[in-house]
């Protein structure tokens, strides 16, 4: 298998890029709607939003990691067979998702460092609050979070029907190459 993409298919890199991003954000999407109902005494009510922020903040690097490798690597050409329209709803829905977990990013820091506390990323390294922020702007960036979360679940659901139907009704190469099989 190819590191880099060919006319044909996805190579190795964008592959793995692809369905970590895609894992990792359904998993983040789960665990920030289960910590968020999590008592104080709770054991996990600690490790559940460590493990959000660090997970979260390696999301957002695959993403920026995915805009910078996409050059490089080339993309495979289009599927003759499917319209024009359909490569153009793919495309936005790509950069719309990926779009949405820059939000994400961007209003979970905002959350974190409102009250001019620094995010830590698993105990690695500290990103120092850059603002401090009121509490009515504090819950509008958490519900800007929450709803940018489930736009990307909703979008990645119909992003996943839409590969399914091109592979099991239309029976082309869309999800195949983007499997490598």
């Amino acid at each position: 298998m190819r590191l880099t993409n060919t006319s044909e298919r996805y190579g190795l890199i964008s592959i793995l890029l692809h369905w970590t991003v895609a894992l990792l954000t359904i998993g983040l999407f789960i665990l920030g709607l289960w910590m968020v109902d999590l008592g104080y005494y709770d054991d996990w009510y600690y490790q559940a939003p460590w493990w959000h922020k660090g997970l979260g903040f390696i999301v957002f690097l695959l993403v920026v990691l995915r805009w910078l490798w996409r050059p490089v690597a080339g993309k495979p050409a289009a599927i003759k067979s499917i319209p024009v329209w359909q490569h153009l709803t793919a495309k936005a829905a790509h950069q719309l998702m990926n779009i949405a977990i820059v939000m994400l990013a961007i209003t979970g820091y905002l959350i974190v460092t409102a009250k001019g506390q620094s995010l830590g990323i698993f105990d690695w390294f500290n990103i120092p609050a850059i603002t401090r922020l009121t509490v009515q702007t504090s819950d509008l960036v958490s519900k800007l979070h929450l709803w940018s979360a489930y736009f990307i679940i909703a979008l990645a659901s119909l992003h996943a029907l839409a590969a399914l139907k091109h592979h099991f009704i239309n029976k082309d190469a869309t999800l195949r190459r983007m499997l490598n099989l």
